[in-house]
């Protein structure tokens, strides 16, 4: 393989590398983000609690 092409793997696995840690540190350093689930509903639509 030539120079740049091993220049080329090696930013792109740093990057991609960065991004992932970036991610993890993100999701491990929010902990009030848990209460801001989105899409989740708490109970089944066809429970009705107006009894």
């Amino acid at each position: 393989m030539t120079s740049s092409g091993w220049i080329i793997m090696f930013v792109s696995v740093l990057g991609v590398t960065a991004l992932l840690l970036w991610c993890i540190i993100k999701v491990l350093k929010t902990p009030e983000e848990a209460g801001h689930l989105h899409g989740f509903e708490q109970e089944p639509p066809d429970v009705t609690t107006e009894d």
